[in-house]
């Protein structure tokens, strides 16, 4: 119980820490410009919806802006987002006009007609948040300045908007409802996570998947709202079941093909099969997005270049009932039954799951599995079959979860992938692993900060923010918080995913052959430098995670970062210097980050250590987006050609030249490396982290140096990419980028030089040439109009494809060994 008072003390300081901002602004008697002050109008839509308008001008400035309208149902909605207005952010009026964008959601126009008189368009994108006011609007709107009552309050709030504390119940709300979702999530996680020790990078595409299985079966079904209540009931009830039901059978999938295999043998080799299957389940849900009734062949409906996963929502089946207004309470809030709803079932279940845990025959089981593998063995406990039954149960809650989310939001979860499941384990560690309530308790935390996040700062940097306490939570408490029974305080290289350097004569020749191939193939081929240029960066990549997971044993799930990074510190500020000095700066970004995941390995272990970097680049990648001069998810263009002593390297042979002769001083490095007096030190920390330090190896700055070196490599593979392909956007510091690097990896060997080239090469000419041909070839040949279907869209395939070699390849590692 010790833990609930911490979790208590993290909320009241965050909270604290929190300026205190009115939604209106102050009255003053004595305005700065005439059109400062308070207005008030109204406006409709075109298809006549009404919407009442509140501005705040401070001077010549929009300090404030809050809206409502009635939304479906006779649901009142509120927006409090941009009530005040940062005032670094504030649009300035200039010649009584106003043109500004708000944000993702809101753009507004204005026209001040006089300093009493304004009209104007407001472009709304409402989602997600309260389902029954979701729409995208076009508001014509007009306003008049409202005289301030001298005699009320300075601080006194405007007819029918929010004051301070109403508006903190109201986010307060918005948090206890989001983050019951998400505890409900986490407790599967952390029931999993307690017997097996190692993170389940599945589990999030099996919340993701049964949130679709919800919502598709009630279209199918047809459930509506003007049903009888028994017959919703039952239809619910069922829905409910076959949710728990998929929940748990993928789960103890998962667990039969990812952990069963290695259990006992290697810690690192289930934590990346289940990201190869994670990849797996991810193009299920691409699949499934086919069969649903919104799915028009051909045309792709969302953001370009986002694969489509399962997106038709549901009606609105919870009833739709304000209960502050139903009670007669003279609140301006909304407390929705919804609202209630879901928080009670996360109680619920939580109840549940605390009664199972502690009562019951399997529960007691799962405990005693948590504290003590060897301990439980000894009294008789399968451990098998209660791992299995404990991936079963937190299956279910990833069911259950779900469920409860796609009635809330009307909608499938959006999210799929490995990263998915972060914040769930998020809250399983900062509520203690393989506790329920601490899971239910971080839950609700995280939610209400990242409400309050919303509001206080801005929707675009909460999910920084949640990252970097994720960050912090992992270096302050590397075993989490309440968790108990084993602990690793030393590592011994697994065998299964790190095999011994490869050496020898034979080595070297293959090794001479592929550079000669390498440095032909331009002259050969006429085309397709761009994807060879774009493949030898990738083997350098591919040689910097094989220095830090081959030969240290550290797994970096966030090395993409430093490669990304780069590029952009390349493209804004260093692309116009002499090549030699851009790579070099390129190396510095990369190794300062590579710095700081070395103070993190100090701190954490293995699977731990690589949820945390995982965290690190998706941070790293969140702040770049949200940045005003770095072009957001559009990226930067137009990037200067490299120049070497005044000589502009401008022919596409020259830049393949110029990487290739880099990628080759890398490789001779990366041996000499090996071979060298620090090599043996990476490795020895990774074969026997006790035996290492007892003969002098000094642990920490050995896997710092290492992970600086990796990451300074994947530094300069950034600042060739920016400089060579004169693009750079976001999706280089994509999860998928690291996945994808670490597939090359373990194809070719972790830890072999050579194997580097081949699985880099194998992977992207696989993916950039042989897959293009081949559904070109296929177009070709495929019988028109014949019942055999129309032509198989292997293009999109790529994530299965990642996902079975990166699978298999551990799973026949370990069966040789």
């Amino acid at each position: 119980m010790k833990k609930y008072p911490f979790i208590l003390l993290v909320f009241l300081f965050l909270t604290s820490c929190i300026p205190v901002k009115t939604v209106t602004a102050v009255l003053t008697s004595e305005p700065s410009s005439p059109l400062d002050g308070q207005w008030q109008g109204t406006g409709s839509t075109p298809d006549g919806k009404s919407f009442k308008v509140f501005l705040t001008i401070q001077n010549s400035a929009l300090a404030g802006l809050i809206y409502n309208f009635t939304g479906s149902n006779g649901i009142p909605c509120t927006a409090i987002a941009y009530g005040q207005i940062p005032i670094p952010n504030q649009p300035k009026i200039t010649n009584n006009t106003l043109e500004s964008v708000l944000g993702d959601d809101v753009t507004i126009s204005a026209s001040f007609e006089s300093d009493s008189k304004s009209a104007g368009r407001l472009a709304i994108q409402w989602h997600d948040r309260q389902p029954n006011c979701n729409g995208d609007y076009e508001v014509t709107w007009s306003a008049t300045k409202q005289i301030p009552q001298i005699s009320q309050s300075a601080n006194a709030p405007k007819p029918n908007a929010p004051n301070l504390f109403e508006t903190f119940i109201q986010i307060l709300i918005f948090g206890l409802s989001n983050g019951a979702v998400l505890a409900l999530n986490a407790i599967g996680v952390t029931l999993i996570y307690s017997t097996v020790r190692t993170l389940n990078l599945a589990h999030g595409d099996v919340f993701a998947l049964c949130t679709a299985l919800v919502t598709s079966i009630i279209n199918i079904i047809g459930i509506k709202q003007n049903w009888p209540p028994m017959q919703i009931a039952s239809g619910l009830a069922f829905v409910l079941l076959s949710a728990m039901g998929l929940g748990a059978l993928l789960s103890v999938g998962v667990e039969r093909l990812a952990f069963a295999p290695f259990r006992g043998h290697s810690r690192l080799a289930p934590l990346i099969a289940t990201l190869g299957l994670s990849f797996i389940l991810f193009q299920g849900a691409l699949v499934w997005r086919t069969f649903q009734g919104s799915w028009i062949p051909g045309e792709h409906r969302s953001v370009p270049g986002i694969p489509e996963v399962p997106t038709d929502g549901i009606p609105s089946l919870l009833p739709e009932i304000n209960l502050v207004k139903t009670l007669g309470l003279p609140f301006n809030i909304i407390i929705r039954f919804s609202d209630v709803f879901v928080i009670l079932m996360a109680f619920a279940l939580v109840a549940f799951a605390t009664w199972f845990m502690s009562k019951t025959r399997t529960g007691k089981a799962i405990r005693a599995l948590s504290q003590s593998h060897q301990m439980a063995e000894m009294i008789g406990i399968n451990v098998n079959q209660t791992i299995r039954r404990a991936f079963a149960l937190g299956g279910a809650f990833a069911g259950a979860a779900g469920f409860i989310f796609a009635l809330y939001y009307s909608r499938p979860f959006g999210s799929h992938g490995a990263q998915s499941g972060l914040f769930a384990f998020m809250a399983a560690l900062l509520g203690g692993i393989g506790n329920p309530i601490g899971a239910l308790v971080s839950g609700l935390l995280i939610g209400v900060v990242s409400s309050l996040s919303d509001y206080y700062l801005t929707a675009q940097w909460t999910p920084a923010l949640l990252l970097a306490l994720l960050v912090i939570l992992f270096a302050w408490k590397p075993t989490g918080f309440g968790g108990e029974g084993e602990a690793e305080s030393t590592t011994v290289r697994d065998s299964i995913i790190l095999t011994a350097p490869a050496q020898g004569a034979g080595v070297k020749r293959w090794f001479i052959l592929l550079l000669i191939a390498l440095a032909v193939a331009p002259l050969v081929l006429q085309s397709g430098q761009i994807i060879l240029r774009l493949a030898v960066i990738f083997i350098l990549l591919t040689l910097g995670l094989n220095l830090a997971l081959g030969i240290t044993g550290m797994l970096d799930l966030g090395f993409a970062a430093s490669f990304g990074l780069a590029a952009y510190i390349t493209a804004l500020f260093t692309s116009k210097f002499d090549i030699v000095l851009v790579l070099i700066i390129g190396a510095g970004v990369g190794a300062f980050l590579g710095l700081l995941k070395g103070l993190l390995s100090q701190r954490l272990r293995s699977d731990f250590f690589a949820v945390a970097t995982l965290a690190l680049g998706l941070l790293v990648r969140q702040v770049i987006i949200n940045l005003d001069f770095t072009g957001g998810m559009g990226g930067i263009g137009g990037i200067s050609a490299p120049h070497f002593l005044n000589l502009s390297l401008l022919g596409q042979t020259q830049k393949y030249y110029l990487v290739l002769g880099i990628v080759t001083l890398a490789a001779w490095m990366s041996h000499r490396l090996i071979a060298s007096r620090t090599g043996c030190a990476w490795i020895a920390s990774s074969e026997d982290e006790l035996a290492a330090l007892s003969v002098g190896v000094d642990v920490g700055r050995s896997r710092t140096i290492s992970l600086m070196v990796s990451s300074a490599l994947a530094g300069i593979a950034g600042a060739l990419y920016a400089s060579t392909l004169s693009f750079v956007e976001p999706d280089l510091m994509a999860f998928h980028v690291s996945s994808m690097i670490l597939t090359m990896v373990i194809l070719g060997g972790a830890g072999n030089v050579t194997g580097a080239f081949v699985g880099a090469l194998a992977i992207i000419l696989y993916d950039k040439s042989i897959i293009p041909q081949l559904a070109d070839w296929l177009a070709l040949i495929w019988p028109k109009d014949a019942f055999i279907g129309s032509v198989p869209d292997i293009r999109g395939a790529s994530f299965f494809n990642f996902g079975i070699v990166l699978y298999l390849t551990v799973l026949l590692r370990a069966r040789k060994k």
